[in-house]
């Protein structure tokens, strides 16, 4: 697989066509290679999915554009708050914020 380092659109207004260009990387080289898209949404979704993915790669055995997420592990915020670490300082902050809004004397 190669690592993408970046994903073009391109309208072509002579051929009135769509397509995704990549820019991969891999071993010090770059190259890119381009893919035709059905439509002006079809690219849109593509360059969004690259955005918001945290790892992307494309591999040429297949022609799959692969792109990878990461989510939080919600139980490790859950222990964290069982603890008490983030309650603490949240507790903190509304402490400052009060302060803040008390009438001077």
């Amino acid at each position: 697989m190669l690592a993408i380092q970046g994903l073009k659109c391109i309208y072509d207004t002579t051929g009135k066509g769509w397509s995704i260009e990549l820019v991969l990387r891999a071993d010090g080289e770059e190259a890119v290679r381009r893919f035709d898209v059905e439509g002006a949404e079809d690219a849109e979704l593509l360059i969004e999915a690259f955005e918001d993915s945290s790892a992307s790669a494309f591999d040429p055995e297949t022609g799959e554009i692969v792109f990878g997420y990461e989510y939080l592990d919600l139980d490790e915020v859950d222990e964290e708050d069982e603890d008490g670490e983030e309650a603490d300082e949240d507790e903190e902050d509304e402490a400052e914020s009060d302060e803040d809004n008390k009438p001077k004397a």
